[in-house]
């Protein structure tokens, strides 16, 4: 063996890099793991996006911990101000200033030149034995240095002679994450974090996307941020947390899947008509116009969910717990809904108040919820509220994507998901559901509608589509009287004349194939 062979190093034989939490939440999970420990990392934004909150809430974090923290302040705010500030964190501690946290200003070193700086820098780290640097406002030591490759030297050394000492560099600059200006100097950094804030009518939409992390695999895209008297709160793009499974070649038959049983509605009738109940894991949408009993029906499962010992899950975006318990009273159902929301009944409401929603938050809490819980059903009233959310955040283009991530998490978890959305006119009198994303993409499809015949409004069920399973394709009737609650009735109640005239009055041409057949057979 040569000498250039014995001067390779045994790779199985170097140390993995540690990573360093952050102590902001969801911000590990959007880093792949954490920070790598004695790494340069640069947090980039424009004025009032959060940087230095960021930096010093990853800065408290870690002396919390027990390590040794050094926040050196450049040009961009003074000491006392800095302290001022973030006093009104919740992160903040008094008790670790000076011991743990220890805060200084570079601007006495400054006019010296950035040798002279760097050189104090190291000197204060290997003074106290710093486990991790924050260099807040780099952009004031930029603008003393207009020469960018001086600047790249600057932070090239700095990370290299501070990770020696197993110290990770945080430093904050005020630009533009991705002005090209700044690539031959943020080649530096082994991790990247961009800063954004937009604003669309009178809201306003901050963002945070991890640009780089040298050796790990980031959650990709812009994930929501918010600033609260808690800091900084990062909530994950839902679709980068979806798992993407490598496409593969069938080359064998593919045994015919097996459902585990039905989630039933605990009505006889409306159970028989889907087959025994929705199949289990799969995701339907309840759609029709308002004041069809929507909201009543999917109490309806919810309940009978509890009732068969299956944890569920109601995320409400209309009624309160109040207004669903009345609404629960008239139907005889009031006793059994408070019984089920008691501590250990069964059910969990999560209630939002339909004002600017973030589209990442709900998913944020209802996942927390699904893991917390285990529920095996879940109740969305209603899911235009949540669509409304992605398309005033993030345009209509994302709607269908965050819908089928959505659904990929719940199939994920094998839970039952039913969905409750209001029906416009046109698709009513068309059945025309092909440019609804979640009609599309959920497995099944419950269609509630009124027709009036013979002078008289007549509420009518049909399933359009059940993927998985077969189902009765003929219109059913329906109705709603206090105390009994909703009650689908069979063949005869109804009256073939009445089944007959309702079809006619809808339009034959416009009804699924077998209710065509039945008509032309009249």
């Amino acid at each position: 063996m040569d000498n250039s062979q014995k001067a390779i190093p045994d790779l199985e034989s170097l140390p993995l890099v540690q990573l360093e939490p952050t102590g902001v939440p969801q911000l590990d999970l959007v880093l792949g793991g954490g920070i790598p420990q004695g790494a340069l990392s640069i947090i980039l934004g424009p004025p009032g996006s959060g940087k230095t909150t960021l930096a010093s809430q990853i800065a408290f974090a870690s002396a919390q911990r027990g390590q040794r923290v050094i926040i050196l302040t450049a040009l961009s705010e003074p000491t006392t101000k800095l302290l001022s500030h973030l006093s009104a964190y919740h992160f903040y501690a008094a008790s670790l200033i000076g011991t743990s946290v220890q805060i200084f200003s570079l601007q006495q070193f400054l006019p010296q030149g950035l040798a002279a700086t760097s050189q104090e820098i190291v000197a204060a780290v290997r003074q106290t034995k710093a486990n991790l640097v924050v260099l807040d406002g780099f952009q004031s030591i930029r603008s003393l240095e207009p020469n960018l490759d001086a600047t790249r030297r600057l932070l090239y050394d700095l990370g290299l002679r501070l990770s020696l000492h197993g110290t990770t560099t945080l430093i904050t600059t005020e630009s533009d994450p991705h002005d090209p200006a700044l690539f031959p100097e943020m080649t530096t950094g082994d991790v990247l974090i961009g800063l954004y804030f937009k604003i669309v009518g009178v809201r306003t939409f901050r963002n945070l996307e991890v640009i780089k992390v040298r050796g790990r695999a980031p959650l990709s895209g812009l994930h929501s941020l918010t600033l609260s008297d808690s800091g900084v709160t990062v909530f994950p793009r839902l679709e980068s947390r979806v798992k993407q499974e490598e496409p593969t070649n069938l080359t064998a038959p593919v045994s015919r899947i097996q459902f585990s049983g039905r989630a039933d509605f605990g009505l006889s009738e409306l159970d028989t008509l889907l087959g025994g109940g929705l199949t289990r894991g799969t995701s339907t949408l309840l759609t029709g116009s308002l004041g069809m009993g929507k909201t009543l029906l999917a109490l309806q499962f919810a309940l009978n969910g509890v009732h068969n010992s299956e944890p569920t899950l109601f995320l409400s975006f209309r009624e309160t717990s109040r207004q669903l318990i009345q609404k629960a009273d008239d139907f005889a159902l009031g006793e059994q809904l408070r019984a089920a929301l008691a501590p250990d009944g069964g059910l969990t409401l999560q209630r939002w108040e339909p004002v600017e929603l973030d589209p990442d938050q709900i998913a944020l809490r209802l996942i927390t919820a699904l893991e917390q819980t285990h529920a095996q059903r879940v109740v969305v009233d209603s899911i235009a509220e949540i669509e409304r959310a992605v398309e005033e955040s993030n345009g209509k283009e994302r709607t269908s994507n965050y819908l089928s991530a959505l659904l990929s998490v719940l199939r994920e978890r094998s839970v039952t998901l039913l969905a409750i959305k209001e029906t416009p006119r046109n698709v009513t009198t068309q059945f025309d559901f092909s440019s609804d994303a979640l009609a599309v993409l959920a497995e099944n499809l419950i269609f509630l509608q009124q027709i009036a015949y013979r002078g008289k409004l007549h509420r009518v069920l049909s399933v359009l589509k059940m993927r998985f399973s077969s189902h009765d394709y003929m219109l059913r009737e329906f109705q709603i009287k206090p105390p009994e609650g909703l009650r689908v009735l069979t063949h005869d109640e109804s009256g073939l004349e009445v089944i007959l005239g309702l079809i006619e009055q809808q339009g034959a041409e416009l009804l699924p194939h077998t209710l065509k057949k039945k008509s032309t057979e009249r």
